[in-house]
């Protein structure tokens, strides 16, 4: 039996560089999750590694922080960050302009 589970997906900020500028700027992440809505076997556990997609092709891996039961939304939201220190520029990229992934500021 597989369950949908929204994966919201904390990242590393990065340094890139921005068009006309001289020295890359940051762009912090702290203050945004990025979601997505997959089909599991089972419901993951806290320290899990979960390999995701990104429409694009591409795939990277998270490490699931916590999952609880939302009554709100009627299934579990696992809390995930991204597993390498740092995001590259590309994949950031990637994951800001996959249609399958949603940026929303959290509070």
């Amino acid at each position: 039996m597989t369950h949908t589970v929204e994966i919201s997906l904390r990242i590393p900020s990065l340094r890139a560089r921005r068009e006309g500028a001289e020295s890359p700027a940051t762009i912090a992440n702290d203050g945004v999750r990025f979601i997505k809505h997959v089909d599991l076997d089972a419901v993951p556990r806290p320290g899990q590694m979960l390999t995701l997609t990104i429409a694009s092709g591409g795939t990277f891996q998270c490490e699931v922080v916590r999952s609880e039961w939302q009554e709100d939304k009627n299934m579990f939201v696992t809390a995930c960050r991204y597993a390498k220190r740092s995001i590259s520029e590309d994949e950031y990229r990637a994951l800001i302009d996959a249609p399958d992934w949603q940026a929303r500021a959290i509070l």
